[in-house]
């Protein structure tokens, strides 16, 4: 199974996602919404690919940013998750 990057920048304002060339950007400012990025991980199951994500700037992080990426962790090991169950039924089915 191949693997997607992702690579993740805690700004003052913002969480910054390069998912796969697609540029996502996380407000920090009221509630936070990830919609956007679940919008692109919904695009992304087609192609059975698991992702890597990789993170600068999250240790000095402020701690709404901190919770925030702990948000992007679980949605991005669920999203995982997701593509291995479905890649092992898929080989299942093929043998």
């Amino acid at each position: 199974m191949s693997k997607i990057t992702c690579a993740a920048t805690i700004a003052d304002e913002a969480i910054d996602l390069d998912l796969d060339g697609n540029s996502i950007s996380i407000s920090l400012d009221g509630d936070i919404d990830f919609t956007p990025l679940a919008k692109n991980l919904t695009i992304l199951i087609e192609r059975e690919s698991s992702i890597k994500i990789t993170w600068e700037d999250a240790d000095e992080a402020a701690d709404k940013a901190k919770v925030a990426k702990g948000v992007i962790d679980k949605i991005i090991d669920s999203f995982n998750e997701v593509i291995e169950e479905q890649f092992d039924e898929a080989e299942e089915e093929s043998h």
